[in-house]
């Protein structure tokens, strides 16, 4: 498999506390990781510096074998609007417009003809069981729904890249193996590198490859 995002003795410390230290990771392009642990571990951190929202003290990260960015470059922004999707625990979609408002956002700088984003933006609704809320405000949503249509978006828009912190923390036991299975084979299906943090042993199974942190190291 060929690697796609390569990790070398990464160090990160807030203050005097240590969050991260001496990560080593490599991820095969195409490849679903999920990594585990306990709040605090460091988890989300690591998932913040992928995502090009965190700077790091030492070690270095490549991208397709190119160095990453600082977070406030150009390049990272062209990166965060290319390649790059970041599902948050807080959804991060706009309340106040509706759903298809949402997603076509995510498809903006697409190529696709309008009538091209409708039906990619239907199918992954659809998929995500979701697609009759397509013309209703986010305000409107239930917990569980925002966080497949947040899935949706991330899938949509363009990149090869998914980074998702706790993607079925709002779902129930049932929608969540639901919502987690379409995830993955999605993702494999159009062959997106996915990162997950998660708390839930059965969700992180399901990926290729499990991974745990502890007191900031991958073990």
């Amino acid at each position: 498999m060929q690697s796609y995002i390569q990790i070398e003795s990464l160090s990160k410390s807030y203050g005097k506390h240590r969050i991260l230290s001496g990560i080593d990771l490599v991820v095969g392009k195409g490849e679903s990781v999920a990594i585990t642990g306990p709040s605090g571990c460091g988890k989300t951190t690591l998932l913040n510096i992928l995502g090009l929202l965190e700077t790091y003290e030492s070690g270095s990260i490549l991208l397709s074998g190119k160095k990453y960015p600082g977070p406030e470059t150009r390049q990272a922004m062209l990166l965060r609007r290319n390649e790059i999707n970041y599902l948050f625990q807080s959804f991060a979609l706009i309340d106040s417009r509706t759903v298809r408002d949402n997603l076509m956002l995510a498809l903006y700088y697409t190529k696709l003809s309008k009538r091209e984003k409708e039906e990619a933006i239907e199918k992954t609704l659809k998929r995500f069981s979701v697609s009759s809320k397509l013309d209703s405000n986010v305000n409107e949503l239930s917990g569980g729904e925002k966080q497949r249509v947040a899935i949706s978006r991330a899938m949509l828009k363009p990149g090869n890249l998914i980074l998702a912190d706790e993607p079925t923390g709002s779902l129930d036991a049932r929608m969540a193996e639901i919502v987690m299975d379409s995830l993955v084979s999605a993702a494999r299906e159009t062959g997106k590198t996915l990162v997950v943090v998660t708390h839930d042993m059965l969700m992180a199974d399901k990926c290729d490859r499990t991974l745990s942190m502890q007191e900031g190291k991958l073990v």
